[in-house]
């Protein structure tokens, strides 16, 4: 701003020259008695000179360079603006890292106090099934190995509920199986397909991509068999997976390269693939089940 008023000195050759956004003044250059402010208080930016100049080559000058004045402000106030926004992202980032860092100290101490006791009686009914404490009769041989298989669940639940979170995962899938699945009218090649899911969400742990790309293999190769399909999502609640049986009546086999992409693509969402002989050409697909996602039933 102090070049644009000694820039206007230079080109009208005034004692003074001020430039006032307002009735503050923003610049100012000269000798003698200076730019008076302006008589009136004005919201719009002013360029004043002094003594003033009545010239229409003057008049050009100073409207040119007082409508560069208010762009030169707009552009400061913008910056300026800018950097109060990134002093407020800076300070939110960094309380958003201490907030991580607590809840990464809260989760290792939780993880610690929850797993020390289940250490100490996983300890002792392996001593105790080993025969350290004596013989033990048939009631108790069982009650100890249901014991212990609960003290082993329960260490499996630990880690999968205070594990560190690597992927965000996708917390339904029903709406991308619908997508993939359901015919719509723009369809070149519609696919009878019957679609039957759970009534509540099917959450699956892992890259939402990968998820994605399993979805729309599996829809391609139902596409390229030809044949009705039967696509039913099951819950298997004792072992913690999802089941996606894929039933196709009739047509085609499906392709050896495509069970080994299918079956690459569930072995990196840490699930499995099978073939059973009595769904013929069907398969089922295995997914684990994300249990940090809320279960309450709902429509999707």
């Amino acid at each position: 701003m102090e070049a644009l008023v000694r820039e206007t000195q230079r080109m009208t050759g005034a004692a003074s020259v001020a430039f006032y956004d307002g009735r503050v003044c923003v610049a100012e250059t000269g000798r003698g008695a200076g730019a008076r402010a302006p008589s009136r208080a004005r919201r719009r930016p002013t360029l004043v000179v002094w003594p003033e100049r009545s010239a229409a080559r003057d008049t050009r000058v100073l409207e040119r360079m007082s409508a560069f004045g208010a762009v030169l402000l707009a552009a400061h106030a913008r910056e300026q603006d800018a950097a109060a926004r990134q002093v407020h992202l800076l300070k939110t980032q960094r309380r958003l890292e201490q907030r991580v860092t607590n809840q990464e100290q809260r989760r290792s101490r939780a993880s610690h106090d929850l797993r020390t006791p289940l250490m100490v009686i996983k300890g002792y009914v392996d001593m105790m099934l080993k025969g350290t404490a004596g013989g033990l009769t048939a009631p108790i041989q069982r009650y100890l190995e249901r014991l212990k298989r609960s003290a082993e669940d329960q260490s499996a639940i630990i880690d999968r509920r205070l594990a560190k979170v690597t992927a965000e995962g996708v917390s339904d899938l029903r709406p991308m199986l619908r997508t993939a699945f359901i015919p719509t009218a723009r369809s070149s090649r519609p696919v009878d397909t019957t679609l039957t899911l759970p009534d509540r969400p099917v959450a699956v742990p892992g890259a939402s991509d990968d998820v994605e790309l399993l979805v729309r293999t599996l829809s391609r190769a139902v596409a390229a068999s030809g044949a009705p399909a039967a696509v039913r999502v099951e819950a298997v609640s004792d072992a913690g997976v999802w089941q996606l049986r894929v039933s196709l009546r009739g047509g085609k086999a499906l392709p050896e390269k495509t069970v080994a992409t299918l079956r690459h693509l569930t072995q990196r969402l840490r699930g499995g693939l099978s073939l059973p002989e009595e769904t013929g050409n069907g398969l089922v697909v295995h997914l684990p089940v994300d249990d940090t996602v809320p279960v309450a039933p709902r429509d999707a």
